[in-house]
């Protein structure tokens, strides 16, 4: 076996441990919200950060560069502002994170 066969599998071994470890976030979410108030906020933020960060990863090792992430978020918000949808209507949540986004980490 060469290493373009060795490099190919353990690519695919990584990939498939962050597609299980994105899942396994994803659910460890929804049983901490499903928990009501007795759900810490702590908790909430830590499985949303793990979240982003394994898209961002998965991504990366599917082959698709950071920004290029970045790029398809801020045209899906811009999307979703041009839509009107209801959401956005009320609460201006789109526009609030591509200001965030474009403009720094303060809101």
């Amino acid at each position: 076996m060469n290493n373009d066969n060795i490099d190919i599998f353990s690519n695919m071994r990584v990939i498939e441990s962050y597609k299980s470890y994105l899942l396994s976030a994803v659910a460890d979410l929804f049983a901490t919200m499903s928990k009501g108030g007795a759900a810490g906020m702590d908790e909430i933020v830590e499985e949303l950060a793990d979240i982003t960060m394994l898209s961002y990863l998965l991504g990366k090792r599917l082959g698709v560069n950071y920004a290029a992430i970045d790029d398809k978020i801020l045209k899906k918000l811009k999307l979703g502002v041009l839509e009107e949808n209801n959401i956005e209507k009320e609460y201006q949540d789109y526009s609030k994170l591509i200001s965030y986004i474009r403009d720094g980490r303060e809101l």
